[in-house]
């Protein structure tokens, strides 16, 4: 699955409480009272009250509606209403005490008389009108940032940081959006002046400073293999610009070859690559990613960049590339090869539980000293839905990955220098993620249907992302896939493990 898709699986309801809402005052209080709190389904409701004060936790959110008609008719025997997601807390007036019974969808609270008013906790002070301006503001932008907005949540902090500069809640929960939207450097910049220590803090001030990584990936299936070893590390120069190389090393088997003397069987080959990397930030949210690569064996380099414009629930992305080093079909792996591209996409989220994204572009592959000799249309697109927030998580996914032959030069003795044929392919799967102490955990499982061949079988991966201390991350992840790729069909197999270490001071 995509990062798209991981993410949504680990959204889940705004952590903090949100704003109080002020009493009618025009409501005299009465010596008992009991007002009701509906839920619009079925829920669970669990109750901790101290009679003075009745903290309520709940599977399934209220409508802000219901909670503000709720305030309305406890008029003055309220004194303050916070909630969010998951629960909620409300306290009695002074000189009222409280009391609530659960009745399957239903809250009753009943409001009495205080016999002994000294028992009570201190009078909570009603917000100004300013105050209440903020924490609403606040509480808009945590549920954007709960419903996948996260670009959204930080345009309506940043006023408020800016004005408040001292104010080092709204600080942080500013870099908190800044980080969910992937301006990594804005929030680690913004921890570091709130010199906050918390284990999410110091990750980000880690990720902020660089890394290194070492990654090991194993893919293939009945007709062509492939193992990959690479170590690759970047590290930023300024705020806005970063530097990076690396090293891959390849190992091919491929059990039919098409070459000039004919068709080659059982051929095993090596191959080195290296990369030279640049990364440009534009904005908050947007950058180009640049590349230049050589295959150290053979006589083939390229250059290539990639832009993405916007936060992750509206991006635009445009890929480019002139001649980079490419293994990825038997013919390529064996003799040296290239691809050339131009492509364009996006994504976008339509509502909090829905996300679409789609992809299209010309590929150009060629063999060494040569051009591109077989062309292609190439198509990918998809959708995410969120069936369930919170851990475990659920959502179905659908992918489409598409290519279509435009044209396959020959060589002389009539075999294609690449022989690519059509593809499509539908993948329909059920997405799952939990937490797990330090771990991070996502299955996959579903079908594919391969409209233009007869492999039509399972998909199915299963990954884990776990942070060993603030400054390293282990991932592993494998599975089966019958969506074939560029010159092999068939069900595959892949592997693949990295250990990155971050360079940032934590």
């Amino acid at each position: 699955m995509t990062l798209f898709a991981t993410a949504l699986l680990f959204m889940g309801p705004p952590p903090l409480m949100v704003a109080a809402l002020p009493p009618d005052t025009g409501v005299t209080p009465a010596d008992v009272r009991t007002v009701d709190l509906p839920w619009s389904g079925d829920v669970h409701l669990k109750l901790d009250n101290s009679g003075y004060e009745l903290v309520v936790r709940f599977d399934r959110p209220i409508e802000d509606a219901a909670l503000k008609a709720f305030a309305r008719a406890a008029g003055p025997d309220l004194a303050d209403l916070r909630w969010n997601d998951d629960s909620l807390v409300l306290r009695a007036a002074v000189g009222r005490k409280l009391e609530a019974v659960a009745d399957k969808r239903v809250l009753h609270v009943r409001f009495l008389p205080d016999a002994d008013p000294s028992l009570a906790p201190a009078a909570v002070e009603q917000p100004q009108a300013a105050d209440m301006d903020i924490e609403l503001t606040i509480a808009r932008a945590q549920a954007d940032a709960a419903a996948g907005y996260p670009d959204m949540a930080r345009r309506r902090l940043a006023p408020l940081a800016a004005s408040h500069p001292g104010d080092k809640r709204i600080q942080r929960l500013l870099a908190d959006m800044e980080v969910a939207e992937g301006a990594l450097a804005l929030g680690a910049g913004r921890y570091r002046n709130l010199a906050a220590d918390d284990p999410f803090a110091r990750q980000t001030l880690a990720e902020s400073g660089g890394n290194a990584t070492a990654a090991v990936t194993v893919r293939g299936g009945k007709l062509f293999w492939q193992a990959e070893a690479g170590l690759n590390a970047m590290v930023p120069v300024d705020p806005r610009f970063s530097l990076g190389a690396g090293f891959r090393w390849f190992r091919s088997e491929a059990d039919t070859v098409y070459g000039s003397t004919g068709i080659l069987s059982n051929r095993t080959s090596r191959s080195a690559i290296g990369d030279l990397l640049a990364t440009v930030n534009l904005g908050p949210v947007s950058r180009i990613e640049l590349q230049g690569s050589a295959q150290l064996d053979e006589k083939v380099a390229g250059a290539g960049l990639r832009l993405f414009a916007g936060p992750p629930e509206k991006q635009m992305r445009l890929v480019l590339a002139y001649r980079l080093p490419d293994l990825a079909t038997p013919e390529q792996s064996t003799f040296g090869g290239h691809i050339s591209r131009a492509g364009i996409g996006g994504s976008i989220r339509l509502t909090p539980e829905l996300a679409v994204q789609a992809d299209g572009g010309w590929n150009g592959y060629g063999l060494k000293g040569t051009g591109a000799r077989t062309r292609s249309f190439a198509v990918a697109a998809g959708f995410d839905y969120l069936l369930r927030r919170g851990s475990p998580s659920l959502a179905v996914s659908y992918r489409l990955d598409a290519e279509y032959v435009d044209r396959t030069t020959l060589r002389p003795n009539g075999l294609a220098y690449i022989p690519l044929s059509d593809r499509e392919n539908h993948s329909f799967q059920l997405v799952s993620g939990m937490s797990w102490t330090r771990w991070q955990l996502t299955g996959a499982a579903g079908w594919t249907f391969d409209r233009k061949g007869k492999t039509d079988g399972p998909t199915a991966n299963i990954s884990a992302t776990g942070r060993l201390s603030a400054g390293w991350r282990l991932q592993a992840s494998g599975g089966v896939s019958s969506i074939s790729r560029p010159g092999i069909s068939g069900r595959q197999l892949y592997l693949r493990v990295a250990l990155t270490r971050f360079l940032g001071r934590h």
